[in-house]
């Protein structure tokens, strides 16, 4: 595991699945192409500007080596030959060995699509570990990183996220808490402080 791609459908998707692991993996020296496969704005007017400008506020505390920001709007995400094509042309660029992507079975058809899409691109990398989306169905974790050191610096990213906190308050819930309580539980399982949950699809040690 050397060049790792992170792939989230959404703005703020790996923020909230995996940014701690991410933080991790790039302390202990590994190349990170962070890649967002649309560009936020939808039915709830937000707009790409907002999106956007929440990423670029986002990365100004997480250290990755490429940003690749896609063009999709948002919920029309589709498992098609282009975007295998386009991820396709990535993994050959920076020569990926390792992709973290949203579980395919979820609620959310970008999310779906977007794990679909990772499963079609599979051969060309060695390891396939899904992360979990708070809309993942059927997620039942095998694999779990240790996120202790990195907690508190990933709340701090998902604060940049205004638009998904305000999401969440108007529905009278707490975003930061869910996630809070989702890396103590999976932390729980793994007998550390805090942790993130994943489904290996495959992995060569």
């Amino acid at each position: 595991m050397k060049n790792i791609l992170i792939i989230g459908a959404h703005p703020d998707d790996i923020e909230l699945g995996c940014v701690g692991s991410l933080m991790k993996l790039k302390k202990e020296g590994k190349k990170i192409v962070y890649l967002v496969m649309t560009n936020g704005g939808n039915w709830e007017k937000k707009t790409y500007k907002d999106r956007i400008g929440e990423i670029k506020q986002a990365l100004l505390h997480i250290e990755v080596d490429e940003i690749v920001i896609g063009e999709i709007r948002d919920g029309y995400l589709l498992h098609n030959p282009e975007v295998i094509d386009f991820l396709s042309n990535i993994i050959k660029k920076y020569c990926i060995d390792t992709i973290f992507c949203q579980y395919y079975k979820d609620s959310h058809q970008d999310h779906m699509n977007i794990g679909l899409n990772a499963l079609s691109i599979s051969s060309l990398c060695k390891n396939l570990i899904f992360y979990e989306s708070l809309t993942s169905t059927e997620f039942t974790a095998n694999y779990f990183i240790d996120i202790s050191e990195f907690e508190e610096d990933k709340k701090k990213v998902l604060r940049m996220y205004s638009t998904q906190i305000k999401k969440y308050k108007n529905r009278k819930q707490d975003l930061i808490s869910y996630i809070d309580a989702k890396d103590r539980l999976n932390g729980i399982k793994s007998h550390v402080n805090f942790a993130e949950g994943f489904i290996i699809n495959k992995m060569i040690y």
